[in-house]
Order: structure tokens, then sequence, then C-alpha cells
């Protein structure tokens, strides 16, 4: 996975040793996710995990925000006896908790099986350094960086994106390709918005509208601890680009066709018909981690042992450590 700067040697609490008060209040900080992977410590290789913020933000006792996708949440929780972190249904078991860190277990036996690993985001900011730029007003404004430096937009259910489109009221029939650039000041207005890249001119005044009323929607970005201007920029590529006739296909999208159908066929016993989609599944995206343990598993059912190793040993090369019980049960 990632590599994260951890310098100071952390004061970790023994929950045994205190009670939830003390636990709170050292909950009660902006905490940004540096690193995600199974409970097991596995990494996980989908980009739709990989990707996911799930930053938290304790502001008081029983509150939080939860900004994910650049969209912020304002989220109740509560804290268990066992230090369990409960939110909006979901259960977090808290299994270490420092100045500087925080990891966060979901429960296997919900479905979930992630770790979370945090860092408080004043320390994450001194990791990098933004890119910044003055204005002709002389104000300093950061350049946006996702999933590090960016605003927090306040809606219930929608991202920027999504909301920005929908004021935008782009004719579906019609295809176009807009960037639109604005600015989020460090007292959360917008300013300067101008489309920097149209396929028809006619739109322009539409897109920069339906920004503008994203106006009193906006939290600040933070820096080190200070709100700070940014600069924004988000690009619509509404089916503009030409189609050409290419072998390029969308080969995560496909693999996790395949995996499902071998799943399905998996479901009804035919495990011949499984294994050559869960083939295909990996054929299509080799970080298949699912496929090689289905594939495995189907493999030994129909006694290849030799195509149940190899996909084991594959899963040994990527780091997956359920897989490693396994081969040591069937392969050695």
């Amino acid at each position: 996975m990632r590599t994260f700067l951890f310098a100071i040697f952390p004061l970790f609490l023994t929950f045994s040793s205190f009670g939830q008060a003390p636990l709170k209040k050292q909950l009660i900080k902006n905490w940004k996710k540096t690193d995600i992977t199974a409970i097991d410590g596995s990494p996980y290789y989908d980009d739709e995990t990989l990707n996911l913020d799930f930053d938290l933000n304790f502001f008081s006792a029983d509150s939080l925000y939860l900004f994910n996708n650049s969209r912020l949440t304002p989220l109740r929780y509560r804290l268990t006896a066992d230090s369990m972190l409960v939110l909006s249904g979901l259960r977090l078991k808290i299994v270490e908790i420092s100045d500087i860190k925080l990891v966060l277990e979901s429960l296997e036996s919900e479905g979930f099986d992630f770790r979370i690993t945090y860092m408080p985001k004043n320390l994450f900011d001194l990791t990098y350094t933004p890119e910044v730029y003055r204005a002709k007003n002389g104000e300093v404004v950061f350049k946006t960086i996702q999933g590090k430096l960016e605003p927090q937009f306040l809606h219930k259910n929608m991202s920027p994106v999504d909301y920005i489109f929908e004021k935008f009221g782009f004719p579906e029939y019609r295809k176009g390709g807009f960037v639109v650039r604005f600015i989020v000041t460090a007292t959360g207005d917008v300013t300067g918005v101008r489309v920097v890249a149209s396929s028809n001119d006619r739109y322009n005044d539409n897109l920069v509208k339906a920004v503008q009323k994203t106006k009193g929607l906006w939290k600040p970005a933070e820096f080190k601890g200070e709100k700070v201007t940014t600069e924004v920029e988000y690009d619509y590529n509404l089916g503009y680009e030409d189609r050409t006739l290419t072998s390029n296909v969308d080969s995560m999208e496909y693999s996790k066709m395949y995996l499902d159908y071998g799943l399905q066929f998996i479901s009804t016993g035919a495990y011949r018909n499984a294994i050559s989609y869960l083939k295909k599944a990996i054929d299509f995206n080799p970080l298949n981690v699912d496929a090689y343990f289905k594939h495995a598993e189907v493999s030994f059912a129909l006694r290849r042992k030799e195509e149940g190793c190899e996909s084991l040993s594959y899963l040994l090369l990527l780091e997956q450590k359920k897989a490693e019980p396994l081969y040591e049960k069937y392969c050695k």
C-alpha cells in the first residue's frame, strides 16, 4: 500500500485503563485517512476502495463530519463501553489511538472487512507541498489536490460535480465538452467562475450560473490548521470525444462482470462453467483478488490441484494473508 511518515513515537491509550470521557477527548480532532487495508492487513487493489476518503472530523462529544467524494456530511456518533464507534448504522472498533494515529476496524460479521488508518489533518498537511499562486487582487490561492487539499461541499445527497451538472441542465441528446474553473475563498464564497474550455459556447453561461448556485454550500479547504482559498476545476466530457472502433474496453468492469457470472454458476453448483468465467475475470484484471480466491476454491472442488495452487501462489504475491494457510493446507 502507501507509506506515510510517522516519525514520533505514539503514547497509546489502553482502553481498559481509561473511561469514555478521555477517549472522546482524544477523538475530537480532524482525522485524515492515510491507508485502508483488509482487517488482516492484506492490501486492496480496486480503485473504488483505494479512493475512498472517509475522513472524520470529530467536533463535539456526539457529532462529527464525514468527508467523502468531496462531500461533507454531518453525523451523530456514540461510543460503547467496548470502544466501539457507532455512526449511521455502522460500527467501527477503535483498535488504536494516540495523538498522531487512529486505527478503526469494521466488523466482518456485518459484511465489511476493512481497517482504516488516520492521522490528524494538520500533521498530514506536513507530508506534501501544494502549488500556490497569487491572484490579481493579491490573494494567495492554493490549487486543489483531490484527497489532500480541497474545499468541502455541504450537501446531503450530492457531490459538487453532480450538483453543478444537475443545475447545468445540458440537453441529454447533445454531446459536449466543458471545463469550468472557479475559486472557493477562505470564507466559503464562490468567485471567479469561468469556462476555460468549451465545445459549445452557447451553453457556457448556463454552466457559470450552475456553479454560482453552489454559493453557501462550501466549507473552505484547510491547510496546516488555517482556512485557505482554493482553485477548483471540473471537467464535463458529455460524450464529446468521437467514438472510434478500437479494441479498448474497460477491463476492470469486464473483470467484475465475469466474476459475477462465475459466482452465479458457483451458487448453482455448475463449477466447470464457473471456472471459465473466473479465468476471464482474472485475464481482464490480474489484480482481482476475489476472482483468484474463487478460482482456487472451484479448482480444488474439481480436483484441479495445480490450477488451484497457481491461483493461491498469485494471491501470495499480492500479499493476501488469508491465502497463506490455504496454500499451506493444499499445496505443500
